[in-house]
């Protein structure tokens, strides 16, 4: 009984087979013969109808063109304007007669190149005689100006002077022959009354030469009739005769239409035969060996995949139900081992976040450390009176001063590229006001640019526009495009401006200098940081900071030279003022003069540096070195002053209590100035609080001053 169910199965898998062969082997038949009598209709259309109708519809289109050529040829004031529209004519003629050629190589009509060809030698030459045309007339235009700036100067020490004027704007403004010739006798009569040598002659002269000008606008006019009725009738034949192979090419496409109309019906109707007799094998399948599957699968669901079933004939059913057991121990036994490889990689990660941050807590550490006395360095070099200096030590100053600048900069950099690929930098979304960032980058870079003898132009916004993004990665990606732009332009021109669109305010730092030719990165900075040799680490970093901001920064360096950056940004409302926290505000009279300003500073070498700066500045300072110093000093405080303090205090000690306390319970802080070596030690809620200004070392005292003269006048 199993074995004739087996071969009742077989011949129906046989017949379902075969017949969908059979089915496939019709359609792919009727396919086949339909495609290629398509095809060969589509090989006409393509290689004969379409080129002909391409190139008389572009044969058109050039006499079009030369038209407006002649246009121009006739408008041109100059002899070099003329030489270079002839140059663009003789090019657009060369496209025609292109054009013809091709022409020749299709079957056209009897007469139809012959007549498009004679049109065109009648319209070239008479482009011809009308450019020499156009050149006698602006050559006799230029001779007539002449001789009337002679004969105005000559005329000028005469009595008749104004009536000579007169007279040289009557033949200027004559038309015809006829007005010239009775200018002759104005002539006659003015220069019997003058006593001025040679100014007949110079009048004759250019009665003569308004003549010659008349003659050769009437033969420009008749020219141009003569072309406009060669240009009607030359585009009146290709517009024909590309209106002709259109439509050929027009029923050759209808024609492959039906064709490919017949092939559908033809597939559709063997679909529907074979279809047919599908349906038939499907219903007695569904009813003698589906349902049987079924059950199977009713009975693999109840198994635990422990073991195959025994005690039944070994046949296709009871190999299904081996198999599936089979596969249920494989898939438990590798779900083990996937707990075991997750319960690994869980392990690795929480290894890889420790060291992560140890490495964030090391590069704090050690950005503190090394920030120190570089800052103490730029601070005592800003401190010297370099007008008390001779030249020659006045000079080494301020060179000293120049490589401090420098190696600040490559300091920053490499403590930047460090934060980003520790991943320990996040950019902040704020307001940030365009207007201001433009003034601290013109601040810091002009005198720069200036010494470098680059022209540094910064466009300040027009409207006061606000983009989202983090101020301090803004101003660093910027100095880092101005710092490379400064030193790869050298002399040429910088520019720094923005653009809006919309709700996109797109930054832009462009140069002539020699551009940047990188091949392994694409414009939008996708290379890794090696394709960036020999450009320092400013672009690395400018790329990793626009990303990190969720932005986009590209380039474009053309072949003629130049750098072009730009960096797209979200632009938002302004940022709402802080309400406060309710305690009275002191205002300030004087800006700097006289300020007082509580200083907290623990390192020896900055804590002297920065108090001298400040005393130089008139303010009023009580520095101290502990924090329960500062404390009493702010408790005791009983007018306004400003709080300046470094936020690592060494030994583990922080400023945060301090800042935190003065904010709180001091009616007369006008603001509290942070210096720290990096922004990761600061709190998120300070750099949102209105009396609050954070600084990263290193800076100069200038820098200092010049904030503290801001929160002086903003105060309030």
């Amino acid at each position: 009984m199993r074995d004739s169910s087996a071969s009742s199965v077989g011949r129906i898998v046989f017949l379902t087979l075969l017949c969908m062969s059979i089915g496939a082997a019709a359609i792919g038949f009727v396919a086949v013969f339909g495609i290629q009598s398509i095809r060969q209709e589509f090989e006409r259309m393509v290689e004969a109808d379409l080129p002909q109708a391409t190139v008389a519809t572009r044969l058109n289109a050039d006499i079009s063109g030369l038209t407006n050529q002649m246009g121009l040829l006739l408008t041109a004031r100059s002899e070099i304007a003329l030489d270079t529209i002839r140059i663009q004519t003789r090019d657009q003629l060369d496209a025609i007669n292109r054009q013809k050629e091709r022409l020749r190589e299709f079957q056209l009509r009897p007469g139809e190149y012959a007549e498009i060809n004679r049109t065109l030698v009648a319209l070239v030459e008479n482009l011809d005689e009308m450019g020499a045309l156009s050149t006698r007339r602006l050559r006799s235009e230029a001779l007539a100006r002449t001789l009337e700036e002679r004969a105005r100067e000559k005329a000028a020490s005469s009595d008749i002077g104004k009536d000579f004027l007169l007279w040289s704007r009557n033949v200027e403004a004559a038309t015809r022959l006829r007005q010239v010739d009775r200018l002759g006798g104005p002539l006659q009569a003015m220069m019997a009354e003058a006593k001025t040598p040679g100014l007949l002659e110079l009048g004759t002269d250019l009665l003569e030469q308004r003549r010659d000008i008349i003659e050769i606008e009437t033969t420009i006019q008749g020219r141009l009739h003569h072309y406009t009725q060669l240009s009607d009738r030359l585009t009146d034949a290709t517009r024909f005769m590309s209106s002709r192979l259109i439509s050929e090419a027009n029923a050759r496409s209808g024609s492959i239409q039906s064709l490919i109309q017949i092939n559908l019906y033809l597939i559709l109707a063997c679909f529907l035969a074979f279809a047919t007799v599908g349906a038939f094998i499907y219903s007695y399948l569904d009813k003698n060996v589906v349902g049987r599957i079924q059950e199977l699968t009713r009975r693999m669901n109840a198994y635990d995949g422990q073991s195959a079933p025994s005690g039944e004939a070994r046949n296709e059913i009871t190999l299904m139900e081996a198999s599936f057991a089979w596969l249920t121990n494989a898939i438990a036994e590798r779900e083990s081992r996937l707990v075991a490889l997750n319960e690994t990689a869980v392990d690795a990660r929480r290894e890889a976040e420790k060291a992560n941050r140890s490495k964030s807590t090391l590069l704090a550490a050690a950005s503190h450390d090394l920030r120190q006395p570089i800052h103490a360095m730029g601070l005592l070099i800003g401190g010297i009176d370099r007008k008390a200096l001779p030249v020659r030590s006045r000079e080494t100053v301020d060179q000293l001063a120049a490589l401090m600048q420098e190696t600040v900069g490559l300091f920053n950099s490499i403590l930047d590229m460090s934060k980003l690929e520790a991943g320990t930098f996040t950019a902040k979304q704020v307001p940030v006001d365009l207007a201001a960032l433009f003034s601290r980058i013109t601040a810091d870079f002009s005198p720069r640019a200036q010494n470098t003898g680059a022209a540094l132009k910064v466009e300040m916004p027009r409207d006061r526009t606000f983009v989202q993004g983090d101020e301090n990665a803004l101003y660093r990606i910027l100095s880092n495009l101005l710092i490379n732009a400064i030193q790869y332009a050298q002399e040429g021109a910088i520019e720094l401006r923005s653009e809006n669109r919309g709700k996109v305010c797109t930054l832009i730092v462009a140069d002539n200098g020699p551009g940047l030719n990188l091949d392994a990165l694409d414009a939008r900075g996708s290379g890794e940081r090696s394709d960036l040799k020999g450009y320092g680490l400013g672009l690395s970093i400018s790329f990793a900071l626009a990303a990190a901001m969720k932005s986009e920064l590209t380039f474009t360096s053309p072949e003629s030279g130049g750098t072009r950056f730009a960096l797209s940004l979200q632009t938002c409302e302004p940022p709402a003022k802080n309400a406060g926290n309710g305690l009275p505000t002191s205002r300030l009279r004087e800006p700097v003069s006289g300020l007082k300003i509580i200083f907290l500073e623990d390192s020896a070498d900055v804590h002297a540096a920065t108090l001298e700066g400040l005393k130089q500045l008139g303010c009023t300072v009580a520095a101290y070195t502990a924090p329960e110093q500062a404390r009493r000093a702010i408790r005791n405080a009983r007018a306004p002053f400003v709080l300046i303090t470094d936020l690592n205090l060494g030994r583990g000690h922080s400023a945060g209590n301090v800042i935190d306390e003065a904010l709180a319970r001091t009616p007369h802080l006008v603001s509290v100035i942070i210096t720290t070596a990096t922004r990761l030690e600061t709190n998120n809620h300070w750099v949102e609080h209105e009396k609050i200004q954070i600084i990263e070392k290193p800076f100069s005292i200038g820098r200092l001053a010049s904030l503290i003269r801001f929160v002086a006048l903003h105060d309030g």
